[in-house]
């Protein structure tokens, strides 16, 4: 399933995020463990950095704890997927990037301290001197986005619900630089009777589907 949170700005190529669902059932997880994708959909243009700072700060949290398997990496690019044949539930560990790629990893600012992948919440910026980033130049191939328009940005595996919100700077077609701060992270349509009061109410449902 994929949800898309549509926004609307005036000089940004950034139509929204997306997030979708992944199929692990090779991971052999037994916890009810789900895996997003998380993706930038563009309007031409493309994305340079995931950043923070002290006036936009970042934040990536799940309900639970992310899934961080002993072998992969918190940046995509460093996990060396000759290993998913003998550890496959590392195809699903949780990191960020730009673009999708197991062999080019996105570059990071000096200090990066991103192990709150391996918790419930990634923190960014928001304080004095947190200036912080993952990134690629704009020359690199990997910040456009595929056929569809999206741009991959990073994979959350977890029993709980995601939540947060990123910020994003990329450049039009002509080259024109843009920020986007504070975006939310969309949720996945969960659909069921969100009537408390019918005998079939399902609490894990956001979305009436007609069926209370």
């Amino acid at each position: 399933a994929t949800i898309v949170c549509s926004l609307s700005f005036a000089q940004s190529t950034l139509v929204g995020l997306a997030l979708a669902t992944v199929d692990n059932s090779s991971a052999g997880f037994t916890g009810g463990e789900v895996t997003y994708r998380l993706y930038a959909e563009l309007n031409g243009g493309l994305i340079t950095f995931i950043f923070a700072d002290e006036s936009n700060p970042l934040e990536i949290s799940t309900s639970s704890t992310f899934v961080d398997n002993q072998y992969g990496d918190n940046i995509q690019g460093f996990i060396n997927s000759a290993f998913f044949g003998f550890v496959p539930s590392l195809a699903y560990d949780t990191w960020l990037t730009i673009g999708d790629s197991y062999s080019d990893a996105a570059q990071t600012t000096p200090g990066l301290d991103l192990s709150g992948l391996s918790g419930s919440s990634l923190s960014l910026g928001g304080t004095v001197n947190s200036d912080a980033a993952i990134f690629r130049t704009p020359d690199d191939p990997l910040c456009l986005p595929d056929a569809n328009g999206y741009v991959l940005l990073g994979q959350f595996t977890t029993t709980g619900e995601l939540s947060g919100f990123i910020n994003l700077m990329g450049q039009d077609a002509s080259g024109n630089e843009w920020t986007e701060s504070n975006i939310p992270i969309p949720s996945v349509e969960v659909l069921g009777c969100t009537d408390s009061t019918a005998y079939n109410y399902d609490s894990s449902a956001n979305t009436d589907d007609g069926s209370c």
